[in-house]
């Protein structure tokens, strides 16, 4: 009798919420489920889970994630994998209608020890695909954390984010073994919006660790390192672009180390942080890219033409960045009219010259690219052992402010603002 009073009580607060307007949290019918799997490499305590299990207690956990249908789940579910685990899991498709950006779908770490390690071998496409091709739905609000995916080596990619999305969290994880770590696509009408992808490790993975598009993003406190190993000029640490009007519109790269991507036997031989296409309000600032030693076409920084159709670079922010030992060009940009470009270092310990700054004057570029002008670069600092051929900024935009940029030399070149 007790029950069913204490039920009718709740039914009541139920619907006076709603006769006054309020809303009731979908968090409160969130299910949370728990994961455990022992395959090779696992932790030797790990205990391994059973399908038959409710799942709903660390003590009942099951083993596999193909138990749950992830997209089925209310918003606000929980799916927590057992730290010490190791799985060996297919492709995972996200496209849940009743996830949102307040009450993600998560899935977690629970325990202690080292993160839950997911392997994806011999995969197409992605480890985990947000959406499908030619997806009208704008699904989104998935948060994945403390994770280790792993595409030992023969996967094509991590995580592939498919054009139309919304709300994609990937943080506090390792991402390694793919061709690409992190795929996105986007397309109309919505294109693929409000990603944070933040301190990460996404690090050897063959081709690059980031390709794509995004809109309304931050990559923020990553961890690129080794990526693109076989120094091809075609693969970089990230590759962004963007086409109008679908993407490629205020995204932040902040406070990321980029770490010998694109290199060969100890020398990087391919880009780092490329840029290409159709892009407008891209902030780049805090970044480091370093090499130990790098051929003429290792660049730091492109921000240049790729294709054989119209683009352009406008209200691009490139500030506070240090680049450590690039090859000719520590920063190349084309087709970025008004761009600011300041108190960035570049550091260069080889014998051979290098041009920390270049920025093109063209205004008549064939395929409809933008041409260059009023470019403002101001307070960088070179750091040249041997600046012998060596300059701080080289910049043929017209209209273009050219202040306060130091070339130090000698002693100078490694201490203080220049110390590595």
């Amino acid at each position: 009798m007790r029950i069913h009073k204490r039920m009718e009580m709740a039914c009541l607060v139920a619907l006076a919420c709603i006769s006054a307007g309020c809303s009731t949290s979908a968090s409160a019918i969130g299910r949370t489920y728990y994961f455990s799997d022992c395959q090779p490499g696992a932790a030797k305590d790990c205990v391994p889970g059973d399908d038959s299990n409710s799942g709903q207690t660390e003590r009942s956990p099951k083993r596999t994630l193909a138990s749950v249908n992830i997209n089925s789940l209310p918003a606000g579910s929980k799916l927590l994998l057992a730290r010490g685990g190791v799985w060996v899991q297919g492709l995972m498709l996200f496209d849940n209608p009743r996830a949102t950006a307040e009450e993600p779908i998560v899935i977690d770490a629970y325990g202690k020890g080292d993160k839950p390690w997911i392997q994806v071998p011999n995969t197409k496409n992605g480890a985990f695909l947000f959406g499908l091709y030619n997806n009208t739905n704008y699904d989104g609000g998935y948060t994945l954390r403390n994770l280790k995916i792993d595409g030992m080596g023969s996967s094509d990619w991590g995580f592939f984010l498919v054009h139309n999305l919304h709300h994609v969290t990937i943080e506090d994880s390792e991402i390694t073994g793919f061709h690409i770590g992190i795929h996105s696509q986007a397309r109309g009408p919505k294109g693929v919006t409000h990603v944070v992808i933040r301190n990460n490790s996404i690090s050897r993975n063959k081709g690059m660790g980031i390709l794509g598009q995004f809109s309304d993003s931050v990559i923020e406190g990553n961890l690129f390192e080794a990526n693109n190993f076989s120094g091809s000029t075609f693969d970089h640490g990230t590759y962004l672009s963007g086409t109008d009007p679908y993407s490629g519109k205020n995204v932040t790269l902040r406070n990321n180390r980029f770490i010998r991507n694109s290199t060969v036997n100890g020398q990087c031989k391919g880009g780092n942080m490329t840029f290409h296409g159709q892009m407008d309000g891209v902030v780049i600032e805090g970044n480091t890219i370093l090499q130990d030693s790098a051929a003429p076409q290792c660049w730091g920084m492109s921000i240049t033409q790729g294709y054989n159709t119209p683009e352009w670079f406008r209200n691009f922010v490139v500030r506070n960045n240090k680049f450590v030992n690039l090859g000719n060009t520590g920063m190349a940009v084309q087709s970025a009219p008004g761009i600011v470009i300041e108190g960035n270092v570049f550091i260069n310990t080889q014998s051979t010259p290098q041009t920390a700054i270049a920025i093109a004057g063209n205004r008549d570029y064939p395929n409809g690219d933008v041409g260059d002008g009023d470019a403002v670069v101001r307070n960088n600092t070179a750091c040249f052992q041997s600046p012998s051929g060596s300059a701080a900024a080289r910049v043929l935009a017209a209209n273009s402010k050219v202040d306060n940029n130091v070339v130090l030399s000698g002693a100078a070149a490694k201490t203080g603002v220049c110390a590595r």
